[in-house]
């Protein structure tokens, strides 16, 4: 995958660090952009991982029920006995090798990612993160959705999201309250938009709340009418965000 220098995001990734509204947690969040093209040690990656299916077919033929599973498993790009079910796979695992260079996610399989509804969802699951987090002002301004349109064209893209396990998480060290990780994908342009982020304590020890009352907060909340990140093309107004997290 090629990184692609898009100065837009350079400016968006400033705003993307910030702390909490309790101050006792900080945000940090990034957005990049990737061109699908081999670089580096691409193509030496594709090889593996078409190796690995192989060989797990392979290794699932003398087993009947193991073997059928595998040949017709679904997974969230399609059957991955179609190669562009696979080479999808590969895209969204190259994007992580280039953007955590000093993780290997080769290992990863093709369920530990979800294919999205859709980009509006993401979009509002997003912002209403950010709005309850206590983004800055500067980032509610920054028209932040129009500079990612304009790099990707959203309105073409399949978006597809990671949840990493303690084993695969190249945030686990810091040990964060919360994390998100979004691959916007537009197949014509052969481009990847990667947003993500995660919080992180600022305390030594963290506070009797549970993560989970962190993640999802008090959904009985009123909710919150925001104009968040204004654009001309995904505007959020009059939209509500209700519950979301409240830290």
């Amino acid at each position: 995958m090629k990184y692609l220098d898009i100065e837009s995001f350079r400016k968006l990734n400033t705003h993307l660090s910030f702390p909490t509204t309790s101050g006792n947690r900080h945000v940090l969040g990034r957005i990049e952009a990737y061109s699908c093209k081999a670089a580096g040690n691409d193509k030496k990656l594709y090889r593996y991982l078409e190796n690995k299916f192989q060989a797990d077919l392979e290794e699932a033929k003398g087993l009947s029920p193991e073997y059928n599973s595998l040949t017709n498993t679904v997974s969230p790009f399609g059957p991955l006995t179609k190669p562009a079910s696979r080479k999808m796979l590969f895209y969204l695992i190259a994007t992580l090798n280039a953007s955590f260079p000093d993780y290997d996610f080769s290992s990863l399989n093709a369920d530990q990612f979800i294919k999205e509804p859709s980009s509006d969802n993401c979009i509002k699951s997003i912002c209403s993160t950010l709005l309850n987090v206590g983004c800055p002002s500067a980032l509610k301004t920054s028209r932040m959705w129009d500079c990612i349109d304009d790099v990707i064209d959203l309105d073409e893209c399949d978006v597809y999201s990671y949840t990493p396990d303690d084993d695969s998480d190249p945030y686990g060290e810091e040990g964060p309250v919360w994390s998100f990780n979004y691959f916007f994908f537009n197949r014509n342009l052969k481009r990847i938009v990667f947003f993500t982020c995660r919080c992180i304590s600022n305390l030594d020890e963290v506070d009797s709340t549970s993560d989970q009352e962190l993640v999802f907060g008090d959904l009985m909340d009123e909710p919150v009418k925001t104009e968040l990140f204004p654009t001309s093309k995904y505007a959020l107004k009059e939209m509500s965000i209700g519950g979301g997290l409240r830290l």
